[in-house]
């Protein structure tokens, strides 16, 4: 008896993997020419390897007649803009409350205009005097623009328009250039604040940047802070982001958007562990730790760090972390190295903080890890070599904290009439000693700063 025999791969007629196939591929093809830029972006991100394409045409180059397309692409990125401005709000609500709403704008009268025809004196009607703006008002209309914004997703379609990966201007700079900044007189006394830990006011606001390690340690940041100082924190770290790919995702940018749209009094910055990779600067490789990788790299973190200064911000940046992975050892001092250069041009604003000390046994080499007090030996680091445990999350927290202290209360002679009329209570006497006047306010004592971050 003889058998039939049919190739391995045969396709019979009645069956539908060609139509399958066939979409697949269309969708494939579709999807590279909407998206091909953004796919050339994340594989250099993710794999740093460069592929010679350059700038990929858009679609409407490629497909006759796709305006339709375009308009499609336009209304779903909108949708997503929309979608992602509703999460950060309501993540704010749920932070400030009904602060994070804007203020509607006060209704102004029509102001009405005298006509231009020639009336005789007795006829002519009289044309009332323009209305004038009292200071509250012109202050509320300048208030009345939203306070919440989708920063992230406004930098990165700024750099979708950009075509080289280290295009970073504002486009609005370059038509209107700024006045350049004026570093104030680092005076002795001025430098003795600077140095000493930076103090926080109710009510002040925090920045923080970073990538996946920011991500991590933000929330235990963001908690001490509320509790211990109450003070409003902005998280906008993003995962696999950092300074080398600004095509990708631009920081500088990303950063002045912040400032723009919100008045930040400290700014926390932890990034460095995807920056450790060749650049790609108009095409052409600028391999890492070579002069002109180390003059491309400072610039971008002085971009960040003037920002911080224009603004009067005072500017925290956490040293990058020893790396365990073995495509990462022995990198991060070059990062660490740039970030301090760059900080010390910015005395009175910035200041650097190494991480080393507090996640390893001898200050400088990777370690899992640690003997903690009271709680022996803890994993701090994760088995990727990169990210924290919780436990070290915790300790980089208590280092971001350690930077801070209350504001001085202000003296008798610095108080307002109202306040210095207030009975004080003599030193070591009890409540029942002093003497108050009429209707005497409650003294507040001042807070005394408490262990912000708990070992267990």
């Amino acid at each position: 008896m003889q058998l039939d025999e049919k190739p391995f791969l045969a396709i019979e007629p009645e069956s539908q993997h060609p139509s399958a196939l066939a979409a697949i591929s269309l969708a494939c093809v579709l999807l590279v020419a909407i998206k091909g830029n953004a796919l050339l972006q994340y594989w250099q991100q993710t794999h740093h390897i460069f592929l010679e394409f350059g700038h990929l045409p858009s679609a409407s180059q490629l497909i006759p007649g796709s305006q339709t397309l375009a308009n499609w692409q336009q209304d779903i990125n909108r949708w997503t803009d929309e979608r992602a401005a509703r999460m950060l709000i309501a993540g704010q609500l749920l932070l400030t409350g009904n602060k994070a709403l804007p203020e509607p704008a006060p209704l102004m009268a029509a102001q009405p205009k005298c006509p231009d025809v020639v009336i005789p004196k007795a006829t002519a009607p009289t044309c009332p005097a323009p209305a004038t703006n009292d200071k509250q008002t012109a202050e509320q209309l300048q208030t009345a623009a939203p306070v919440v914004a989708n920063i992230s997703i406004a930098a990165s379609e700024n750099n979708d328009e950009t075509k080289g990966a280290d295009a970073t201007a504002d486009p609005a700079s370059i038509n209107e250039p700024a006045a350049p900044f004026v570093m104030p007189d680092a005076t002795p006394e001025a430098l003795a604040i600077a140095n000493a830990p930076i103090a926080l006011q109710t009510g002040d606001r925090i920045l923080l940047v970073g990538d996946s390690l920011m991500q991590g340690v933000a929330p235990h940041v963001i908690t001490a802070l509320k509790r211990n100082y109450k003070v409003e924190s902005m998280d906008i770290s993003r995962h696999s982001t950092g300074l080398t790919y600004p095509a990708f995702f631009d920081w500088p940018a990303t950063v002045k958007a912040a400032f723009e749209l919100e008045n930040y009094q400290v700014v926390i910055v932890f990034l460095g562990a995807n920056d450790p990779w060749d650049m790609t600067l108009q095409g052409k490789y600028v391999r890492y730790g070579s002069e002109r990788w180390k003059e491309v790299y400072s610039a971008r973190v002085k971009q960040i760090i003037q920002t911080a200064a224009e603004h009067n911000a005072r500017l925290v940046w956490l040293g990058a972390p020893p790396m365990g992975r073995e495509d990462l050892l022995g990198k991060e001092p070059l990062l660490n190295e740039i970030y301090a250069n760059e900080s010390a041009k910015y005395p009175l604003f910035a200041r650097f903080v190494a991480t080393a000390p507090s996640l390893s046994t001898d200050g400088s080499s990777f370690t899992k890890f640690l003997e903690l007090p009271e709680r022996g030996s803890v994993m701090v680091r994760t088995d990727d070599g990169v990210h924290f445990t919780t436990q070290g999350q915790k300790l980089l927290a208590k280092l971001m904290l350690a930077q801070f202290t209350h504001a001085a209360q202000p003296s008798i002679e610095q108080q307002s009439p109202q306040q210095s009329e207030q009975p004080v209570a003599e030193p070591g006497a009890t409540p029942a000693e002093s003497k108050p006047t009429a209707t005497p306010a409650p003294v507040e004592q001042p807070q005394q700063p408490s262990p912000a971050i708990s070992q267990r």
